[in-house]
């Protein structure tokens, strides 16, 4: 079943983060409750989580669906991420259990390949959409940026160019920890995130 909907996020996710403390939210992550709403960056931008709507939405666009991905990840992350014990960035191949759990192909695949579709043969595309986001540019393939997602938690995306001899192909890395707190599926909805804003923004980049 295919979930794309912020109202299709299981009840029981919401509760929990409602009787959530504050006090170690605002620990775990930086973040601070005011009364039944929280405000963060959300890459460059400001998300913000309505407690009482169960919602999660851009404060740039409060009436745009944010889709299933984004509230269900942006709860996970409050409910269960420590940034003290995230760690530096490594492949998400380097998880614990993830050698059997991501597949090449199908539901469990890395999202590359839109991104590779997408900036394989554009390199200033995706530099420029890093700049858009928000980005740290990292010293790692022909192009590599660094994305804080949320607070403390930064996706790297790494881009080698398509060329005469060898397809494009886009890496990931994410916090070594990560683990600690989510199961794989969550790591794996995270990198959609990143995908989704990425050809988002270069969607609007174009007009």
């Amino acid at each position: 079943m295919l979930y794309n909907r912020c109202a299709e996020v299981d009840e029981e996710f919401w509760r929990a983060l409602a009787q959530a403390d504050p006090k170690d939210i605002s620990r775990r992550t930086g973040i601070r409750r005011h009364e039944n709403v929280f405000r963060f960056p959300y890459f460059n931008q400001e998300a913000v989580v309505d407690l009482d709507r169960q919602r999660v939405f851009r404060a740039a666009a409060p009436e745009e669906e944010p889709g299933f991905r984004l509230c269900l990840i942006t709860v996970l992350y409050l409910r269960f991420v420590d940034n003290a014990g995230l760690g530096p960035p490594v492949s998400p191949l380097e998880l614990t259990g993830a050698t059997t759990f991501f597949q090449s192909r199908g539901p469990h695949a890395i999202p590359s390949a839109p991104l590779e579709d997408r900036f394989g043969r554009d390199l200033a595309g995706f530099l420029e959409v890093g700049r858009r986001l928000g980005a740290t540019r990292r010293t790692k393939g022909d192009g590599a940026l660094a994305f804080q997602v949320y607070p403390g938690l930064t996706v790297e995306v790494i881009l080698w160019e398509a060329d005469d001899e060898f397809p494009a192909q886009v890496s990931f890395s994410v916090p070594s920890g990560l683990d600690r707190f989510w199961q794989l599926d969550a790591v794996l909805g995270l990198m959609g995130l990143v995908v989704k804003e990425l050809l988002r923004t270069a969607a609007l980049a174009a007009g």
